[in-house]
């Protein structure tokens, strides 16, 4: 890659991220490109250099964060360890960054409803061949028995960022013990695993 597109896309990362903020501090549906356009402090062309629209500009800012999510749960994921581990540590990482994240309410607020949307599907193919990788390894282990396994991944990812957003469905917190208890049942169903195998989801 040259030097001009190395460049082109460190900046284009660089706006990515303040725009992030941007539609996160503002909601994506109370927010033009005039108003990013203002809080960038740049040019329309300079802007219209990098994004040609607003959906445009929501797409690089997830890309952005869900690379940066990805890389913090991927460092837990070590390779080496068997595919019950490796599930443990990308699953209780993902929980814990999470669960840390003070921006969940703003994402989950009535105006960044398509934000929050694409930030679901982002996060659901982004990290769907993770887990997909570790189920394979888990069916050649033999303490997995699933026929379709990115598939399958992206049932567990959707009902685990979807189901268990206790800001987006308004979940009482003493549900959610029961709700887990309740996902770590379907999640040994659709991987056909021994009981024992999910211990840890508690």
């Amino acid at each position: 890659m040259s030097r001009t597109n190395i460049n082109f896309n460190n900046k284009k990362n660089e706006l990515a991220d303040k725009i992030w903020d941007i539609f996160i501090e503002n909601g994506y549906e109370n927010t033009t490109l005039a108003f990013i356009i203002n809080k960038l402090g740049i040019s329309k062309g300079a802007f219209y250099h990098y994004f040609s629209s607003k959906e445009e500009c929501a797409d690089a800012a997830i890309e952005n964060r869900v690379t940066l999510f990805s890389e913090e749960v991927v460092n837990e994921s070590t390779e080496g360890l068997n595919a019950i581990d490796r599930l443990k540590r990308i699953l209780l990482a993902g929980i814990k960054i999470n669960s840390v994240n003070e921006q969940n309410e703003e994402i989950n607020s009535p105006s960044n409803k398509i934000f929050h949307q694409k930030l679901m599907v982002a996060l659901i193919k982004h990290f769907a061949p993770i887990y997909a990788d570790i189920i394979s390894q888990g069916n050649e282990e033999g303490v997995f028995k699933v026929k379709y396994p990115l598939e399958t991944a992206e049932i567990i990812l959707t009902l685990s960022h979807f189901y268990m957003d206790e800001d987006l469905f308004k979940w009482e917190k003493d549900t959610m013990t029961l709700k887990l208890t309740a996902f770590k049942e379907v999640l040994m169903k659709i991987l056909d695993a021994d009981e024992n195998t999910l211990n840890f989801i508690k």
